[in-house]
């Protein structure tokens, strides 16, 4: 059961989401119903990852941004994750421009939503030019790369250091590719399938999250601290709940 500990009908009049007793009995049922059938990513699973791995999935990342669809095909094209191998771009690293051409072709197969038909007018393209040589400046690579998040104090610093040193990886991307390696725990990817859950039960997330990570943290932060809190979930348990039983969870309010 919920305990609540506040008198009126909601967390705080100061908060940014009206969240009702009504709203968390409702998450309650959920959480009992898929908590336990929830695939959750194992602390620290990023250690039994090599560079090449790692490097894949920051390309999943920017893929995903716009359809998760190019990202699934991506994932499962064997041809196409050698054609941008961590260990294949190494050897052009130099080359700017064949760094560009091969990921921007990779790009383009997937039919990654947001990347242009020219190569020079391609933002993602860039950005994961960028990202790469970001990453090969560690000692270890991509390896060195989580080393040193791994050594940050708090969940916050972590996601702001990736925020900080990657592009096209913003408030949900770098919260997805660092929970997905077992690297934070308390945080929510507050994604489309979040929104409709929440939106489904009452409670409304604000417009402008994704462009403004100042609004996205007083988000996360109200959904850490007045729904996960008081239903005893960490923010990635409430995430993947939500994420991997999408469809029967909406199919429970209609």
């Amino acid at each position: 059961m919920i305990k609540m500990n506040y008198r009126n009908n909601y967390v705080s009049s100061k908060n940014m989401l009206n969240i009702t007793r009504d709203y968390l009995a409702k998450l309650e049922l959920i959480k009992q119903k898929f908590l336990g059938k929830t695939c959750l990513p194992k602390p620290d699973n990023w250690k039994d990852l090599c560079n090449n791995q790692i490097w894949l999935k920051v390309i999943g990342q920017v893929m995903l941004v716009g359809s998760s669809l190019p990202e699934k095909k991506f994932r499962d094209s064997d041809q196409l994750k050698e054609k941008v191998s961590y260990d294949q771009l190494l050897k052009i690293k130099d080359d700017e421009n064949q760094l560009k051409k091969v990921i921007h072709e990779v790009l383009r197969a997937v039919k990654t939503r947001y990347a242009s038909a020219s190569v020079e007018k391609c933002r993602k393209t860039k950005a994961l030019v960028h990202n790469f040589k970001v990453l090969s400046e560690y000692r270890d690579g991509p390896i060195g790369f989580l080393e040193e998040i791994s050594k940050l104090s708090t969940d916050k610093e972590k996601i702001k250091y990736v925020m900080s040193k990657f592009k096209y990886i913003k408030s949900k991307g770098a919260r997805d590719f660092l929970m997905d390696l077992g690297l934070v725990r308390d945080a929510i990817a507050i994604d489309v399938r979040m929104r409709n859950v929440l939106k489904k039960i009452g409670i409304n997330i604000p417009e402008g999250i994704k462009s403004n990570p100042k609004l996205y943290d007083k988000i996360e932060e109200e959904l850490l601290s007045k729904v996960c809190k008081l239903l005893n979930l960490s923010g990635i348990e409430f995430d993947r709940i939500i994420y991997w039983n999408y469809n029967e969870i909406m199919k429970m309010f209609d």
